[in-house]
């Protein structure tokens, strides 16, 4: 157990906060949740790392199986895992302060990108205002002028590194990811300033916006690396603590600031990405009361405002990418009922009085499975089934139903280096 932490906000403002904004009642609620589940999300087992969403039973599982052979199931993603993971430690660090822009701030240190969708117009001398065009990345965004690659790099290398660590025991991995976490996170020099005021600029409209707030979703994972690395000694108690500073101040910022108000109330993906970001940043600062928030806000927001009887994901299906979207989308719903897991509530099985709920979407998704020439929503482009088999195979792990492992096999072959076969191995080895 650490000791409590001297936040700079008092943290009952932070927790009550959170419950006013995100949903109504939830502190009348609070008696309902149970002190053992409570302990599985603030005190896991002893030697135990600190986990969120990813399942440490799951981890072991896999790291059992591939120590006891050499031609497990899993084998082909573990290489592709410590591939990744070996290019990783020649990567990076990566750091806020080395795009090539300045934010309207005059600070580095804030965190800036541009908006993927929206491109230079055709019709003006200096292409001002820019122009969307829904599911066309505009190179520009991915350019050394914007924070949003960087980012993606820091979080996929950072959980790379330490699920390698990990499952390999070597702890390279592990000093590496702790070094891309201090220089982004922690060292004075480089970190980054804990709020997204200039995410997704337009420029000529815009210089950020609240929809920004989803470029932060991989936090979700370093949240989950940072329990690793502790586990492994490769993160101190105090730099632990540190970070949870971070996590507070940038929570903080989530649940105060003007683009995060207007985040909580989109009715799409990003509304939904939103609650898990503050659930599980401050649940990682020790403030469950956020997590509760976030759960009510799934049953009474976010399920019934996002799918319908037939388990489709309307605001989605709008999309120049629908297949992709409904893929993604329901990722945050399947993060949201792992977390609901830390406190002992089942958002898995949770249907609305109208019998809506996240099994009935992710059902709807999969009888498409090995017949995607059905699916008669627009998708620009082929076919991505890499979050989709995940999605399957996530599914089988919750509801213990192997129909959705059969359904997965489709991908296998397309997929068999997948990250999420040892994050959930246990149909696979059966």
């Amino acid at each position: 157990m650490t000791m409590p932490l001297k936040f700079k906000f008092p943290i009952h403002f932070l927790l009550l906060s959170a419950c006013a904004i995100i949903s109504k009642g939830v502190l009348a609620e609070q008696k309902n949740v149970s002190t053992v589940a409570l302990d599985r999300c603030a005190g896991h087992a002893v030697n135990e790392p600190n986990l969120f969403i990813w399942s440490h039973k799951n981890l072991r599982v896999s790291k059992d199986s591939l120590h006891i052979s050499s031609s497990s199931e899993l084998e082909e993603s573990y290489k592709a895992l410590l591939k990744r993971a070996n290019r990783a430690i020649d990567e990076g660090p990566y750091s806020v302060i080395l795009k090539t822009s300045l934010p309207p701030s005059g600070s580095k240190h804030d965190y800036y990108s541009i908006a993927p969708y929206w491109w230079p117009n055709p019709n003006t001398k200096n292409g001002l205002p820019y122009i969307q065009r829904d599911g066309e990345r505009n190179p520009e965004s991915k350019s050394s002028a914007s924070d949003r690659v960087p980012l993606a790099h820091l979080s996929n290398n950072v959980s790379t590194l330490a699920l390698a660590a990990y499952f390999s025991d070597d702890k390279r991995y592990a000093k590496k990811a702790s070094e891309l976490i201090r220089v982004w996170f922690l060292d004075k020099k480089t970190r980054m300033n804990p709020n997204l005021n200039y995410a997704q600029a337009i420029p000529g409209i815009t210089p950020g916006r609240g929809i920004g707030i989803i470029d932060t979703y991989s936090f979700v994972q370093v949240v989950d690396s940072i329990g690793i690395l502790r586990y492994l000694d490769q993160l101190s108690t105090k730099q632990v603590e540190a970070l949870k500073q971070w996590f507070t101040d940038y929570t903080l910022w989530l649940i105060t600031s003007e683009h995060g108000k207007e985040e909580r109330r989109k009715s799409n993906n990003h509304g939904l990405y939103y609650d898990v970001q503050v659930a599980i940043f401050s649940a990682f600062a020790d403030d469950f009361t956020a997590l509760r928030a976030m759960i009510d806000s799934v049953k009474r927001y976010r399920i019934p405002g996002h799918i319908n009887r037939k388990g489709q994901m309307p605001h989605e299906l709008k999309r120049t990418r629908s297949f992709h979207y409904t893929s993604y989308t329901l990722r945050g719903f399947f993060d949201a009922a792992d977390l609901g897991e830390c406190i002992g509530e089942d958002l898995w099985n949770f249907k609305t009085k109208r019998g809506v709920g996240i099994k009935l979407a992710i059902d709807y998704q999969a009888d498409f499975a090995g017949k995607l020439g059905n699916w008669r929503f627009k998708e620009i482009g082929s076919f991505n089934t890499k979050s989709f088999y995940s999605n399957l195979l996530r599914a089988e792990d919750a509801f213990g139903d192997g129909k959705y492992e059969k359904k997965a096999r489709h991908y296998k072959q397309a997929n068999n280096d997948s990250l999420s076969r040892l994050l959930y191995p246990k149909t696979l080895l059966k």
